[in-house]
């Protein structure tokens, strides 16, 4: 899910791979797009100072009314969510499950699959005693514990999605664990081998999911000069 970009680049990689789709956060919504499979992200991680490892509280409380908006866009488009992941504090596993208290029934209400962000410190019986259950389990936290507990993560729970990663050579190692989706702002605004390696994993991959519907028409394709042009 190569959040928010949502340019003629990730639509036509989408329609021809079956492979691409999107974390939304709030604001930053649009469409969406029977190709582009959706979850909602809650807006925390922009409150989170990587460096200090601090949370700005003050900034969440402030962002709440535009993630609830979120909620409320997804709640009409008609469009199935993946999961909404509920409110967390990076870094901070007494904070999330308080937050998972808070907020989860609310999002149960929509009917909205429930997501848990996972966060340094928290075990796999935390997230089995999460009133209501989480149907997805959403890998954050630091960056060091992230990867040093995905595999645990990805064996115990059946649904499993990795927050912040940028790196195509983590994508067979992610699909090799049966980790169903992850997300990352990087695919479009990093390196051009990030871009061009998300490109070349999705269509190792591809699905063909669209090439017998009648989107199959808006597909892209390769022309004679390598360059990609709508059929």
């Amino acid at each position: 899910m190569p959040a928010n970009s949502t340019g003629w680049f990730f639509h036509s990689l989408a329609r021809e791979t079956g492979r691409l789709g999107h974390l939304f956060s709030p604001n930053a919504q649009r469409g969406p797009w029977p190709w582009f499979p959706f979850a909602l992200d809650n807006g925390a991680f922009s409150c989170w100072d990587m460096r200090e490892n601090q949370f700005d509280e003050s900034k969440w409380q402030a962002m709440e009314f535009d993630w609830k908006a979120l909620l409320l866009w997804a709640d009409t488009t008609g469009e199935p969510v993946r999961f909404c992941i509920i409110p967390d504090h990076i870094g901070n596993r007494e904070k999330t499950i308080e937050k998972w208290e808070k907020y989860a029934p609310f999002v149960k209400d929509l009917g909205f699959p429930l997501a848990v962000a996972v966060q340094d410190g928290m075990t796999r019986e935390d997230v089995r005693d999460l009133l209501p259950r989480p149907d997805v389990i959403a890998i954050g936290g630091t960056t060091e514990w992230k990867w040093q507990t995905v595999e645990m993560w990805a064996r115990a729970f059946d649904r499993v999605h990795l927050l912040r990663c940028n790196m195509p050579d983590k994508l067979d190692y992610l699909m090799q664990l049966g980790v169903e989706s992850c997300d990352g702002t990087g695919w479009n605004r990093g390196s051009r081998n990030q871009t061009l390696g998300l490109e070349q994993w999705c269509k190792r991959h591809t699905t063909n999911h669209y090439m017998d519907t009648e989107m199959s028409m808006y597909v892209s394709r390769k022309t004679r000069k390598e360059q990609l042009a709508f059929a």
